[in-house]
């Protein structure tokens, strides 16, 4: 299959330079009340993404975390990895706009020199991950695609899109198009054979289809002629579905759907994968 998916560290390591430096330079410019814009993450604004990367990045780097309890009763944070994600950002929140830009630089370049020597030999190797010691590609892999969404978490809150079609979006779409495919497998009792394809229209385009068998979801570019339904819907909307953002609700009425309108309304109906 040809994709976008990074398999290799010098596009492992031109993607973290995509995004991270696209970060710094959207919040370049930003007045004090755009960093207190609200995202699509409830409960976190645009500081709070950023404060977000820089402290899932410090750990990475070998950082400490910090000794912080988050405050009792805050609705947007529930059990589990984002009760400990929201450690970071809230420990955070006192600091000044500077005190946060010149920590996301810091980390950031110093994450950067550090991919600087990654080899392709060294990505099958076991490595601190957010999610405990695990394959350093796979690490990488999901690092990027999490990079990649809060950057454009970023830039819908702005109102600066783009970042679409450079490596690391491409990369991400692949997970997209997977993430989604395997959250209807999940959830919907399909027969074996069926097929979806995902038409992915504007910058990142692409055509994936999506076959079930098994309660599995396999992804693939092969011609797909005659499809039980098909989802047309630009790569934006499919990371703000996929990713389950709130700032976005008419995202779902903005997908295309053809053939068996019943199933893809289905489909549709909750496609988010990411914790």
């Amino acid at each position: 299959m040809s994709d976008g998916l990074l398999r290799t560290a010098d596009g492992f390591r031109t993607a973290y330079h995509e995004t991270l430096g696209s970060v710094g330079e959207i919040i370049s410019p930003l007045d004090a009340a755009s960093w207190d814009l609200p995202t699509g993450c409830p409960g976190w604004t645009v500081r709070d993404i950023v404060a977000h990367i820089s402290a899932v990045e410090s750990f990475l780097i070998g950082r400490e975390p910090p000794d912080h309890q988050i405050p009792a009763g805050l609705a947007h944070v529930r059990p589990g990895m984002p009760e400990v994600t929201e450690i970071g950002v809230d420990y955070r929140r006192p600091w000044s706009l500077n005190a946060l830009v010149a920590e996301y630089r810091e980390v950031a370049g110093i994450r950067l020199q550090q991919l600087e020597a990654l080899r392709d030999d060294q990505l099958e190797s076991d490595a601190l991950g957010v999610f405990g010691v695990t394959k350093l590609r796979r690490t990488l892999t999901i690092r990027v695609f999490d990079l990649w969404s809060h950057e454009q978490d970023i830039r819908r809150a702005v109102g600066a899109p783009g970042g679409f079609d450079g490596p690391a979006g491409l990369h991400s779409r692949e997970l997209l198009a997977r993430g989604v495919g395997g959250r209807a497998a999940e959830r919907l009792d399909l027969a074996d054979g069926t097929t979806v394809l995902l038409d992915i229209t504007g910058p990142g385009s692409a055509q994936r289809c999506i076959r079930f068998a098994g309660h599995k979801a396999r992804v693939s570019d092969e011609a797909t002629p005659d499809p039980a339904v098909t989802l047309r819907l630009d790569l934006n909307t499919l990371t703000v579905l996929g990713c389950g953002r709130a700032d976005d609700p008419s995202g779902r009425d903005r997908v295309g759907v053809e053939g068996d309108v019943t199933l893809g309304r289905k489909i549709l109906e909750d496609v988010a994968f990411t914790p």
